[in-house]
């Protein structure tokens, strides 16, 4: 999770993921106030053991930051580079079970409490709930977030690359939350891209919410210290709604967060 903060006329963006690795120097200077590993407990959201070395765990949340916080003039900067940001690791990248949308949840309580305006997941959760289940009442990560966006944060989330399942090609959780913006992905030339997870909800609502570009869309290369590279998914497309959510919320500090999701949509 990407957490932002506002704090006088700095914002604060918390951001919920696999792990960060800030030594690129593209994100050398971003405004990391805090970091919280919620799989390990400590401070530490890079990779620090072997076995999360050898599964890459920290390598999409680093892209997906850099999409909103790097900053390297004449080469990359992010959407919303001059923010403040809290960074959450809660995925798991060697297993996919229920535990990790408590982490979820615990993730976004530590943001709540440490002033995050903005939450940035591209993360969620389809194994264990059916088409029936995404009724924004029903999963966990679903409900926690209708109480974040309660609680005054602006959530941002990624739709999901099911869109090629023709079983299952919907939505994953949280994206059917009603107070949730959730982020589909198109290419350059604004098509849908055919991985892009599918609405509506089980209860007729549209979803994706909107959408932004997800195919080889340009982040930092997470194996290298300064290089770039082209990835593809809708968990591409969430950090840069996500960092024009910052710049809203920014401009406009006194709205609440189902205002600025108004203003978006």
């Amino acid at each position: 999770e990407i957490g932002v903060r506002l704090v006088g006329s700095e914002m604060c963006i918390r951001d919920r993921d696999t792990g960060f690795d800030l030594t690129h120097n593209a994100m050398a200077n971003i405004n990391v106030i805090a970091q919280w590993d919620v799989i390990n407990n400590d401070s530490e959201t890079a990779n620090e053991t072997a076995a999360e070395n050898s599964n890459s765990q920290d390598h999409h949340g680093t892209a997906v930051l850099s999409i909103i916080a790097a900053f390297a003039p004449g080469e990359f900067i992010g959407v919303a580079f001059d923010a403040e940001f809290l960074l959450a690791k809660t995925e798991d990248v060697t297993q996919e079970v229920q535990q990790e949308e408590d982490n979820y949840i615990a993730g976004l309580e530590w943001g709540e409490a440490n002033g995050a305006d903005v939450v940035s997941t591209s993360l969620g959760y389809l194994d264990w709930y059916t088409y029936e289940d995404l009724d924004g009442n029903t999963a966990v990560t679903t409900n926690g977030i209708d109480i974040a966006v309660g609680l005054g944060m602006v959530c941002v989330t990624a739709a999901g690359n099911e869109g090629n399942d023709q079983s299952l090609y919907y939505i994953i959780s949280p994206a059917d939350a009603d107070s949730v913006i959730a982020v589909g992905a198109v290419q350059e030339n604004g098509i849908i891209a055919n991985f892009s997870s599918h609405g509506p909800t089980f209860d007729g609502r549209i979803k994706p919410d909107v959408c932004a570009r997800g195919s080889y869309t340009w982040c930092i290369n997470p194996n290298s210290t300064t290089t770039y590279s082209q990835m593809s998914g809708t968990s591409l497309a969430c950090p840069l709604v996500g960092g024009a959510v910052a710049l809203i919320r920014q401009a406009k500090p006194d709205w609440s967060a189902m205002e600025v999701r108004e203003a978006v949509m």
